[in-house]
């Protein structure tokens, strides 16, 4: 039975396209005992993939902070992995792969350029994700990138007294990255009119997208109130009852998207600080809105695509 250690750190919507990666690799070596290495926060999500056998928390602290590095090596060292695929490829896991070697014998799938299984192309960084994590696992011999069922995210959530056919709207986005978020205003608007065609969107959102809520004008329209009220499991069910979902590009727009049935309508919106064509969520009826500045997007254009 082979050891083997993914490591993935990074955004939620980067984990949430991870998870293609993890599923073939597990496809490709059936008889295997998969250890991921990634955030804390990701344990809650992570920990529900059915054949992962352990997480171990790697939150990057400082390279300079010895104690905490001395441990990580410790533990990888006793660990004896045969294989690690680096999903992160950043200079930090790079580093993680020079330091590992000094002292271990394993195959490394990544970009340092010294590992067994180096994905050292020239148009890495401008391919998409999935296809990024494609041709990378292609030169460690995994030839394709599965299929994943998400039936294994599962919640109870009648608590929610939730319909179906859904129509969601995901108002969030990063805190520190306030250029990916759609305005307030807009949003409002865009509820104004499914209120006219007798439509109530559900609002999903987490703790920090509650400050929205305080705009007046959300007073004037009605909508479900899910802000700060759901987990990744819960989102995931949400996502199977919908028939529209409309959002900005984040992380849990990624879930939501993998989750909905074929036939969901997906509208994703972007401004000009990230690429759709190197990250935007993969499915089918997903639907790209995108000018340089995000709030540059009209109701309109939002319209035409549900329409």
């Amino acid at each position: 039975m082979k050891k083997i250690l993914i490591i993935k750190h990074g955004s939620l919507g980067d984990v949430i396209l991870s998870i293609y990666p993890i599923f073939s690799i597990k496809k490709h070596y059936q008889k295997s005992n998969i250890t991921i290495l990634t955030e804390s926060k990701y344990y809650d999500l992570l920990k529900f993939i059915p054949f992962v056998d352990n997480i171990k928390f790697d939150n990057r602290p400082k390279l300079i902070n010895l104690f905490v590095m001395i441990k990580l090596c410790v533990w990888f060292y006793r660990e004896k992995f045969d294989w690690v695929f680096d999903l992160q490829t950043s200079s930090r896991t790079n580093i993680y792969f020079f330091i590992f070697s000094i002292f271990s014998n394993f195959k490394w799938n990544g970009i340092a350029k010294k590992c067994s299984h180096p994905h050292l192309s020239d148009n890495r960084k401008t391919l998409h994700t999935i296809e990024r994590h494609r041709q990378q696992l292609k030169i460690a011999g995994i030839k394709s990138i599965k299929i994943i069922d998400w039936g294994f995210l599962k919640s109870d959530i009648s608590k929610l007294n939730l319909g179906d056919n859904l129509f969601l709207i995901v108002i969030g986005g990063s805190i520190h990255r306030p250029e990916k978020r759609w305005a307030t205003e807009n949003y409002i608007q865009l509820i104004k009119y499914l209120n006219e065609k007798n439509v109530c969107p559900v609002i999903i959102g987490g703790i920090a997208e509650k400050k929205y809520l305080t705009n007046q004008n959300f007073t004037k329209v009605k909508f479900t109130n899910l802000v700060g009220k759901t987990n990744y499991l819960d989102l995931a069910e949400i996502a199977k009852k919908s028939k529209y979902i409309v959002g900005n590009d984040t992380g849990p727009m990624h879930l939501l998207v993998q989750c909905s049935k074929e036939d969901t309508k997906k509208v994703v919106l972007f401004g000009s600080d990230s690429n759709p064509k190197l990250c935007a969520p993969v499915g089918k009826n997903v639907f790209i809105i995108q000018k340089n500045l995000i709030n540059d997007i009209l109701l309109d254009d939002v319209i035409k695509v549900l329409d």
